[in-house]
């Protein structure tokens, strides 16, 4: 997984994660964890899989940022 830290298959119940998210700080990788979990329930991006996002990690923009400006996805 190169362009990612996460993926998720929610018919086959599979959750990848990248491996170079070891390196991330704890709460960036609790997002992602997170993240993933709630594709599980909403396969997609919509408003719905943000507001169930929100429900269970209220800061979760403040977490994605973090990992978008600290932790570089090595291409």
């Amino acid at each position: 997984m190169d362009t990612r830290w996460g993926s998720c298959l929610p018919k086959k119940l599979i959750i990848t994660l990248n491996k170079q998210l070891l390196e991330a700080p704890r709460n960036c990788i609790e997002y992602v964890v997170v993240h993933e979990l709630c594709h599980l329930v909403h396969p997609n991006h919509s408003k719905q899989f943000y507001t169930f996002l929100t429900m269970f990690m209220p800061d979760w923009k403040e977490r994605k940022t973090e990992l978008e400006k600290n932790c570089i996805l090595w291409l």
